[in-house]
């Protein structure tokens, strides 16, 4: 039996015009959407405007949801979606796919662990990726969307999402390291 209360359920009942459900599917994912706009649009104001159009949009098209991916995982595709059209109104550039002959130097773990502690210095070093590494390790490790659902938000082969997530690591590695040299 499924969950009454979950995303996809409030979706549907988003669908019939139910305004309490779309303020609980909301209150659930306008921070998550909030922070994966932030990161990729890379700026908070622009973020917030986006978050508010991906909402209208669930809202407006909800009956087109078909469940063929997570709840989550369809409302982040309509934020991206918006996101992009964002920036090629305002002549941004869109993200290329990532330099993938990058060398692996990674640093000791426990050099990477004391980095890490500071989450000031990982946020610097987080800020540092690509458009398209940044996306790949924040839907990965901070919305926990798997390797699957991100290559359907993000439109790419789950093979891209794998070798962008394999090079984040590896200049977050190199970044988390350095900064433990300069100390």
């Amino acid at each position: 039996m499924a969950d009454p209360d979950s995303d996809e359920a409030l979706i549907a009942r988003v669908a019939q015009g139910d305004r309490a459900a779309m303020k609980r599917l909301y209150d659930r994912v306008s921070d998550p959407l909030f922070r994966f706009l932030r990161a990729r649009l890379r700026d908070p104001f622009e973020a917030a405007d986006v978050s508010q159009e991906t909402f209208l949009e669930v809202w407006r098209g909800a009956a087109r949801f078909e469940g063929r991916s997570s709840a989550r995982t369809w409302i982040l595709g309509i934020a991206r979606n918006r996101a992009i059209d964002r920036m090629r109104r305002s002549g941004r550039e869109i993200p290329a796919e990532p330099d993938e002959t990058i060398a692996d130097e990674a640093p000791d773990p426990e050099a990477v662990a004391e980095a890490a502690s500071d989450a000031a210095r990982v946020r610097a070093c987080l800020d540092g990726l690509s458009d398209a590494h940044r996306a790949a390790v924040e839907l990965a490790f901070f919305q926990g969307l798997a390797y699957r659902e991100i290559a359907e938000v993000e439109g790419i082969p789950e093979g891209t999402v794998k070798t962008r997530i394999l090079h984040a690591k590896q200049l977050l590695k190199r970044c988390l390291a350095a900064v433990i040299r300069f100390r």
